[in-house]
């Protein structure tokens, strides 16, 4: 099992820590404010007031022990600086830092941030495209231009199979499962014939991915 140090404890830290626990994970947190570690000593047993910026107190608390440190800091740029660079200093193999904006990311990575979220502009464009697209039921971005999508099969593909529409083929995308009524499939039996509320999860260009969220994707197509 993993050890992770959660360092911030805003909302989406706390929400980061409660679900690594709820998960069964081994999650620390830690926080400058005395009153907010307080409140989560009531639902997370490993929690201690440290200043992520100090060095002294984060090699106090064992930092280069932890598998995944979790830099959860948004708007103090300093600290959130400093605590990445001294989880990749103290040996943290795999260091996650929150951004607020391109240009905080970009710091954080050229000082050895292995992945730079942005949480808020994240979940922006998610409900975004939930509330712009017809079907769309989830969605997870890759990079910027490949996704996978979670769907309402398309109008079009009902009554036919993996084989049939040629998708793969045609369009460079890929259908890894599909939630029926009664079962989740994965891999997708491409001889499996789809019916009406079925969800697809596919995988591909962000482009033609929002054409079958639109349901522009015509039967004609294929």
């Amino acid at each position: 099992m993993k050890q992770y140090i959660i360092i911030g404890a805003g909302r989406f830290g706390t929400s980061l820590a409660m679900s690594l626990a709820e998960l069964g994970q081994e999650v620390m947190v830690i926080d400058n404010n005395e009153e907010v570690i307080q409140a989560l000593s009531e639902s997370l047993d490993n929690v201690a007031i440290v200043d992520a910026a100090d060095e002294i107190s984060m090699r106090s608390i064992g930092l280069g022990n932890f598998d995944v440190a979790i830099v959860a800091i948004g708007t103090n740029l300093r600290a959130s600086i400093m605590a990445t660079l001294l989880a990749k200093e103290f040996g943290v193999p795999f260091v996650i830092s929150k951004a607020t904006d391109n240009l905080q990311a970009e710091v954080l990575r050229k000082i050895g941030a292995d992945r730079v979220v942005f949480p808020e502009h994240d979940m922006g464009v998610k409900l975004a495209k939930g509330i712009s697209f017809n079907n769309i039921v989830d969605y997870m971005e890759l990079d910027k231009n490949h996704s996978i999508y979670e769907v309402t099969v398309p109008k079009s593909w009902i009554g036919k199979n993996l084989i049939d529409l040629s998708v793969r083929g045609k369009y460079s995308i890929n259908v890894v499962g599909v939630k029926g009524k009664d079962e989740f499939e994965v891999p997708a039996n491409p001889k499996r014939i789809f019916e009406e509320g079925d969800i697809i999860v596919v995988a591909g260009k962000n482009k033609i991915l929002e054409e079958i969220a639109l349901l522009k994707i015509e039967e004609s197509r294929f």
